[in-house]
């Protein structure tokens, strides 16, 4: 999430904006206060009240099987759809995120 709320911020004059979802539910939300103070990470992070049986989970066709998912959109159209993001594939999201912002 460090790394998500870094580029959130050198492109903030973009317009970039950002926020992270997790899979759990509301028992939850205690862990992920603490994760966004323990780190300082100060753009949105939240939980699905639903969990995985959310339709907007459906909607966007997120596989609950895969540690992570990343979706870049803009106007309404994703630019990007990135799964299991790591160190080593995360430059792909940077280098996407560039090109989604023009």
């Amino acid at each position: 999430m460090a790394a998500i709320q870094k580029l959130t911020e050198e492109h903030k004059s973009k317009g970039l904006r950002t926020f992270v979802v997790f899979e759990a539910g509301p028992e939850w939300k205690a862990e992920i206060d603490k994760l966004a103070a323990d780190k300082g990470i100060t753009i949105p992070m939240t939980f699905l009240p639903q969990g995985t049986g959310a339709g907007d989970f459906q909607n966007w066709k997120i596989n609950p099987s895969v540690d992570s998912t990343i979706l870049l959109y803009k106007g309404r159209k994703v630019h990007g759809n990135f799964v299991n993001v790591n160190r080593q594939t995360w430059e792909q999201v940077v280098k996407s995120t560039h090109e989604m912002l023009g």
